[in-house]
């Protein structure tokens, strides 16, 4: 345990005293848009993420995301009464973006690797159910960061949510837009 504690101490202070380091943090807005089987369940929707992330060196970056996605459902019909179903997804996944050069517009790709909570509501004639299950999810990114000045860069992205829940694949596409700010 001793020498795993040691190893993380050194790796941290490797990437800490790195002459390229840098820190930021962001937030994008975008549309959601469910794909497959949950495409047949879920309407359009939006999506908020925040992001911290670690530049280690001029190219990588790891870090963490937390977002929030909210889906329409199909409204349906049943006897005497209406039903109204909606679908959230709330990611926290850890991140890795491989960043090409570029002085003020730069191209980036990674993936999200992490959890994804997966929730239900319906409500019928004033009464409310929920429900909400965890399910391991990953996601191809692409996107660009245009530098405004030093403190602060736009960002677009289109992202592939998968959800490996229990016997189905949960998947939609976000197309989202931001800012990053470096912290450092």
């Amino acid at each position: 345990m001793k020498k795993l504690s040691v190893l993380f101490l050194a790796l941290f202070c490797l990437f800490s005293f790195s002459a390229n380091a840098q820190i930021s943090g962001g937030a994008t807005l975008g549309l959601q848009a469910p794909l497959g089987d949950f495409g047949d369940l879920a309407d359009m929707g939006f999506g908020i993420n925040l992001n911290g992330k670690y530049m280690f060196n001029e190219n990588m970056a790891v870090g963490l995301n937390l977002g929030y996605n909210r889906f329409g459902g199909e409204d349906f019909s049943f006897g005497d009464g209406d039903f109204d179903v909606s679908y959230s997804m709330i990611p926290i996944t850890g991140l890795f973006e491989y960043h090409f050069g570029g002085d003020a517009i730069k191209p980036y790709v990674g993936g999200d690797l992490g959890l994804y909570s997966f929730g239900a509501k319906m409500k019928y004639e004033g009464e409310s159910e929920s429900d909400s299950e965890l399910y391991f999810g990953l996601a191809p990114v692409a996107g660009i960061l245009y530098d405004l000045n030093e403190n602060l860069r736009l960002c677009a992205n289109i992202k592939l949510h998968n959800i490996f829940a229990e016997g189905e694949s949960l998947s939609w596409i976000g197309i989202n837009a931001g800012v990053v700010i470096p912290l450092n």
